[in-house]
């Protein structure tokens, strides 16, 4: 599985079948279980965050995660149509539950990455 995509509608009916997507996808790249806790909880915050923000905004465009398995690096990219000069809607705290479960996370503008290195 180099790359799969899912494109969900900005609702959140939908963040649990991100939620289930993603871990199967953790569970597929061999993942160890407390990883596969944690991307549980970092995906349902990301793409919680995502609807919420274009919820806010009004954007009807789809939410879009991207999961791959590049050697060693699992990623996992959320990307949402809002604009990203607009504020927080939870004031920080997904984000800060995010940074605390995954090893590495980048955001830039409306896409966020997060990124678990793999076992040997």
């Amino acid at each position: 599985m180099p790359h799969a995509t899912l494109s969900i509608p900005p609702s959140a009916e939908h963040v649990r079948v991100a939620r289930l997507v993603a871990v199967a996808a953790a569970r597929r790249v061999g993942l160890t279980d407390e990883h596969i806790d944690d991307v549980r909880l970092a995906v349902g915050e990301g793409v919680s965050r995502a609807v919420a923000r274009q919820l806010a905004q009004g954007v009807a465009g789809d939410v879009s995660m991207v999961m791959s398995d590049l050697g060693p690096e699992f990623t996992i990219t959320i990307s949402d149509g809002a604009d990203f000069s607009g504020p927080e809607t939870d004031d920080g705290v997904a984000l800060a539950l995010i940074r605390a479960l995954v090893p590495e996370v980048e955001l830039v503008g409306s896409v966020l990455s997060l990124r678990w290195v793999q076992a040997p």
